[in-house]
């Protein structure tokens, strides 16, 4: 697809002297700068989907024990809290 962008000529002066430096060209550039900040607005929904599990491995921090209701209950009452 394409699309025409107008730019002030001073932006697109700087701009095609920045593509220049990097070796692109300044389409190339603004492709760059327009999916980066694409995926920078991503919803946590769509990075949600790219997660991989488990996030902690196991080896990293031991088998996972089982908790109870009273071993919830006990601890949001805060008898195990250390002051």
């Amino acid at each position: 697809m394409q699309a025409t962008v107008e730019l002030p000529e001073a932006v697109l002066r700087k701009l095609e002297i920045l593509a220049r430096s990097e070796g692109a060209t300044a389409a190339d550039l603004i492709q760059q700068i327009v999916e980066a900040h694409v995926a920078s607005r991503q919803t946590s929904e769509e990075r949600r989907s790219v997660v991989s599990l488990p996030l902690i491995p196991a080896s990293e921090t031991g088998p996972i024990q089982p908790v109870s209701g009273q071993d919830v209950d006990r601890l949001l009452s805060g008898d195990d809290l250390s002051a």
